[in-house]
Parts: C-alpha cells; sequence; structure tokens
C-alpha cells in the first residue's frame, strides 16, 4: 500500500520496532530523498518516502507524519492536487492527534498550496494564516519563513507590492535564522522577482545572483533553472538580450542533466521572447509553441495566457491580422479565467492591454479593406463611433458590451477583402456577377472570421448589417426581429455614413438630407423604434446646421 491508498483508509500507519531500523535512520531517508527531489526524480523520492513509512524507518507518529508530507510534496510539485490533499490531510490528522503545532502547519500549509493553485486565493489565504499562527507558537523559523513566502506571493497578485515585499523580507530572516538554505533561495527569487517587475533592475540582480550561489552550494538543479529563468527575464528587462540567451542555454542544460520538464515550457517561453527581440520570428514562434505544449499539457493557464498574449504580438507584428485576432481572442479568454481565479497579478492591467491590442488591430484591418476602396476611407471608424452611440441609447448591457460591439462594427466590411478593388472603385453600373460579389461580403466576412473565438458575439453584425426590416435585404432576407438587434443597430448607421459620404455613383448629402431619406425608410429599410432612437441620438450630437457627418466623442 503507497501512502496515498493509506491516506484514504484513515488507518494509522504501520510502526515498525526499533530493531528493523537499519543504520542511518530516516534522517539518512530524508537526506537521500531531497537529493533526489533537486534532481528532478520526484519519483524515486516518492518511493523511498513510502518505503520509509513501511520498513522500518518512521519510529514515532510525528516521523510518520513527516513522511506523509513529504510524500505530498512530490505530488503538488507535479500537479497532482488530488493525491496531495490525501497525503497533506491524513498528515494533519496525525499532528493533531499527537498535538505538534509544527507538523500540523505544515500539513496547512500543503493544503494552502493545493488551494492557491487550484484558484482559491482566500481560502489559501486564511489556510497560510492558520500555518504561520503554528508556527509562530512552536517557534519554527522553517514554517515562519514557508509561511511568509506564500502569504506574499498571494500580496503581489493583489497588487499590494509593499506587503508582499515585507513578507518576503520575513521569510528571507527567518529561513536564514533556521539555516534553510531552500527558503532563504525561494525568497530571494520572489525578491528579485518583484523588483524585477517594479523596475529595481539592481535590487533584482543582487537577490537573484544571491540565490544563484546558494543554489548551486547546496546542488539544487531544479531551483538554479528556476533562478535562470527570473535571470533571463531580468536581461531582457535590461535590453541585454546576450545575458538573456546564456541564461537560456544554462537552463537548458540544466534541464537536460535531470531530465525535469516541469520548467521546459517556461524555458520555451523565455527563448521566444530572446528570439523575437532578436530579430528572428521563424524561431520565436517555433518556441512559443512549444512553450504552449507544455503549458497545456500542465494545465497552466498562465504559461498559456503569456504565450498567447506575445504570438498576438509576433503575428501583429507580421500583419498576420486573423492570426493576431485568434491569439487575442485565446489570451483575452484565458486571462478573463485567471481573473476569475484571481491568480495573476495585475490581471486587470493586462487585460485592458488585450483589449487595447484587439482596437488597434480591428482598426488597421479595417484601414486595409478601405485601402482598396478610395470612397470610404474613415468609414468603418465612423460608422463604429455612430453605431456605439445608438448601442449606448437601446441597450442596457455594461461596458463590456459596447466594447465588443464596437468590434464588431470595426470589422463589418471585412469581407469585402473578398471583392476586387476594380469593382468597388467602379464608376458606373455593376454588372449582374459584380454585384453578386458585393452582395456576398457580408458571408464572405463570416468565413474570415470564423475561427476567431471572440468573446462576444461579433458574428450577426458582420452577417446581417445589409438585412432589412422588410425581409428585402441580403444575404439571408430576414425580417424584424428575426435580425439581430446588433446588426439592426448597425444598419442604421451604415446607410447613414453612406449618404453623407462621396461614393463612385453619387455626392456625398447633408445631415438634414440623408436624415430625410432614411425617415421615409423606417419600417422597411430599418427598424422604426431604432430609427426614432438613432433620430434622438442625432439631436444630440449634431446641430441643425451641422452638415456632412456628425462629430461625437466616444470613449471606446
Amino acid at each position: 500500500m503507497n501512502a496515498r491508498a493509506w491516506a484514504r483508509t484513515g488507518s494509522t500507519p504501520f510502526v515498525p520496532s526499533v530493531a528493523r531500523i537499519d543504520a542511518g535512520g530516516l534522517p539518512a531517508v530524508i537526506e537521500r530523498g531531497q537529493a533526489l527531489e533537486h534532481h528532478g526524480q520526484r519519483d524515486e523520492a516518492r518511493r523511498l518516502y513510502e518505503r520509509a513509512l513501511y520498513d522500518g524507518k518512521a519510529t514515532t507518529t510525528a516521523e510518520a507524519a513527516q513522511l506523509l508530507r513529504l510524500v505530498a510534496r512530490t505530488y503538488l510539485h507535479d500537479s497532482n492536487y488530488e493525491a496531495t490533499t490525501d497525503c497533506a490531510t491524513a498528515a494533519l490528522a496525525v499532528a493533531d492527534q499527537i498535538q505538534d503545532d509544527a507538523a500540523r502547519g505544515h500539513a496547512i500549509n500543503i493544503l494552502a498550496i493545493v488551494e492557491w493553485k487550484q484558484g482559491n486565493l482566500d481560502a489559501a489565504e486564511q489556510l497560510y494564516l492558520l500555518a504561520r499562527q503554528s508556527a509562530d507558537r512552536s517557534g519554527e523559523s522553517r514554517l515562519a519563513a514557508m509561511t511568509s513566502s506564500n502569504l506574499g506571493i498571494i500580496a503581489n497578485v493583489r497588487g499590494e507590492e509593499r506587503k508582499a515585499r515585507e513578507y518576503y523580507e520575513s521569510s528571507l530572516a527567518h529561513a536564514r535564522t533556521a539555516g534553510r538554505a531552500d527558503q532563504a533561495i525561494t525568497a530571494l527569487c520572489n525578491l528579485g522577482q518583484l523588483n524585477t517587475q517594479s523596475g529595481r533592475h539592481d535590487a533584482a540582480d543582487r537577490h537573484l545572483r544571491e540565490a544563484r550561489e546558494l543554489a548551486t552550494v547546496i546542488g539544487d538543479r531544479s531551483m538554479l533553472i528556476t533562478i535562470e529563468l527570473h535571470i533571463a527575464k531580468l536581461r531582457i528587462r535590461q535590453g541585454d538580450l546576450e545575458g538573456a540567451r546564456q541564461s537560456c542555454e544554462h537552463t537548458r542544460g540544466l534541464i537536460q542533466q535531470i531530465g525535469d520538464s516541469r520548467e521546459a515550457g517556461e524555458a520555451e517561453y523565455v527563448y521566444g521572447i530572446v528570439a523575437r527581440a532578436g530579430g528572428d520570428a521563424g524561431a520565436a514562434e517555433q518556441h512559443f509553441l512549444r512553450a504552449e505544449e507544455v503549458g497545456i499539457a500542465r494545465q497552466d493557464l498562465i504559461l498559456q495566457g503569456e504565450i498567447a498574449r506575445e504570438l498576438s504580438e509576433l503575428y501583429r507584428s507580421q500583419g498576420r491580422n486573423r492570426q493576431t485576432l485568434q491569439r487575442l481572442n485565446h489570451a483575452h479568454r484565458l486571462f478573463a479565467r485567471l481573473r476569475a481565479r484571481r491568480e495573476l497579478a495585475d490581471v486587470d492591467r493586462r487585460t485592458a492591454k488585450l483589449e487595447n491590442d484587439f482596437l488597434d488591430v480591428v482598426r488597421k484591418w479595417g484601414e486595409s479593406i478601405e485601402s482598396k476602396d478610395v470612397y470610404t476611407q474613415g468609414h468603418c471608424v465612423r460608422v463604429a463611433d455612430l453605431a456605439c452611440a445608438l448601442w449606448m441609447k437601446v441597450n442596457t448591457g455594461d461596458d463590456t458590451s459596447l466594447f465588443w460591439f464596437r468590434i464588431g462594427a470595426l470589422l463589418h466590411d471585412v469581407g469585402k477583402l473578398m471583392v476586387p478593388a476594380e469593382v468597388l472603385n467602379k464608376p458606373g453600373r455593376l454588372s449582374d456577377e459584380e454585384w453578386t460579389m458585393v452582395r456576398n461580403h457580408p458571408s464572405a466576412g463570416v468565413e474570415l472570421l470564423a475561427d476567431i473565438e471572440f468573446p462576444w458575439d461579433v458574428r450577426p453584425i458582420v452577417e446581417s448589417h445589409h438585412e432589412r426590416w422588410d425581409g428585402k435585404g441580403y444575404p439571408h432576407g430576414l425580417a424584424g426581429e428575426a435580425i439581430p438587434l446588433t446588426a439592426r443597430v448597425l444598419c442604421v448607421a451604415d446607410v447613414y455614413d453612406a449618404l453623407t459620404s462621396v461614393r463612385s455613383y453619387k455626392r456625398a448629402f447633408t445631415h438634414e438630407e440623408a436624415m430625410d431619406i432614411m425617415r421615409k425608410d423606417a419600417g422597411t429599410q430599418f427598424d422604426p423604434a431604432l430609427f426614432a432612437a438613432f433620430e434622438e441620438v442625432m439631436r444630440g450630437s449634431v446641430p441643425a446646421s451641422t452638415v456632412n457627418r456628425p462629430k461625437l466623442a466616444l470613449i471606446a
């Protein structure tokens, strides 16, 4: 029976007699097991700890609880949270039975990490605080160092930089008091990462160098991998690409030595950033895609989100608009999940940056559409402004719906990319074949966006903005409220801008002329209630003497 199976039975582990203990005892087992863990051989370490539970190394209940915690830790590093919880809960039950406050705190700390890893931030914090109380009562500096470090991570995620720094510094002090190099390394890494984020590069460099020296002394290759990756990210922030590349190479060598793929995804991610910064887009893409594979395999949402964001930046620099939007959407969905789980520091700022990128990409894509048609320069932005003003008037949704409505409005004519420029700019009457091409642009737009999963449904705007209230529009001949509301709104704004713009076949109508023309079509081309709302919007935005198009000050 292994430790997890025993934990699930709720039985008391077999504690052998002293006569069965061979030389070295439990301290030698733990030292050997930790050496295996340092080299990434967690399966071997786990088997060693489990044998010690039943083969004579654990001579007391307290030692059995310690071995259960060590087994739980190996499962934790492998992201097997169910097994971790089984073993840590059993260790906690044993600690409660023997009233060992320090052992209790260590078990609770592991359970807190499981909550943290699963995004339950409040539950994790409460457990960390309980573990810290156990550390204070028992006077165990090692436990105090661990819990302070973990509380600092939560403070950092919540954007409480000063509080996080205080926790990390407290952790470092306790680790030094306890003579725990491993805990000191963790605290130094956390301080290095925090200082990198806040732009304190000299302090970050100092902390990370000290962490590397300590990890080298104790031979902890797993921690050396983590440290080198932090150093590589710092070098990128400093603009030292060669230094970042050297740290990546060192990381790769360590991963190959110990056969531990846990940090392989992070290493590929950093490699990708270095390659992109160095102008090698092809290599950057390959590194990012390999990192993504690891992130998916390990269900690491943070790594997946960062990779999607980096790929969007890469594709954007190459003018690959569809791929850019695909990756932006993927990153947005992942960051939304992380926001719900409150697992990632500064997630709101990162999400806002993604949304600004969305707007920039779709605007540029709209410009590429309009570059084919000399008569529609600025059409997509003007229509989006008008449509958003009307959408705010008739929709009770929140700012999120307004943002994604604007995205759809900016993309409403994307299907015109499939229409030849000579057709779009033809001054005379279109042939039947040419008119068919133009009428197909809503369906072509839907096809272009088919594999881009927007967080909000923009498809109806693209597909149905040429449908008519009386059912005589295209592409599907929808009528009345069968036409999606978003498309009905866009239709009104689209027609107004077309009327007040110069086209190959007509002059630009004044605002008053355009409104008169559209008023006659309310109830045939337009939803009459929507057009009435549009008139109210325009009365509030356009003075009676204003001609051509309105000037609306709308915040995207």
